[in-house]
């Protein structure tokens, strides 16, 4: 995700918290740049490094084989263990319509 769509996307952490989500991001770069995001930009979320791809690879937002790199998101829902994994490049823009599929899970 960009830096604009994480800032969009922490107007929504609330929202998505009182729902009983947990939010964070995650990302191939450094721990310390994420430190200088989220502290730079006020996330109230904390960001996740995956350097090595594995989580990204396992949950179908990293494609080794086309060397991409694929924004998305992916919510668990803590009472039913229900997933919902979604390749979105509008993430953070398109917030009120990810908040209606997280009230549907």
């Amino acid at each position: 995700m960009c830096i604009s769509q994480l800032v969009e996307l922490n107007a929504y952490v609330d929202d998505m918290e009182e729902m009983g989500y947990n939010v964070y991001g995650i990302s191939p770069s450094d721990p310390g740049s994420h430190e200088v995001l989220v502290e730079g930009q006020g996330l109230q979320f904390d960001v996740l490094t995956d350097v090595d791809g594995n989580v990204g690879q396992e949950l179908g937002f990293i494609d080794l084989d086309a060397q991409q790199i694929f924004r998305g998101y992916t919510a668990v829902n803590a009472e039913t263990g229900e997933m919902i994994t979604e390749v979105d490049y509008l993430v953070g823009e398109n917030s009120d319509e990810i908040l209606e599929k997280l009230e549907d899970l």
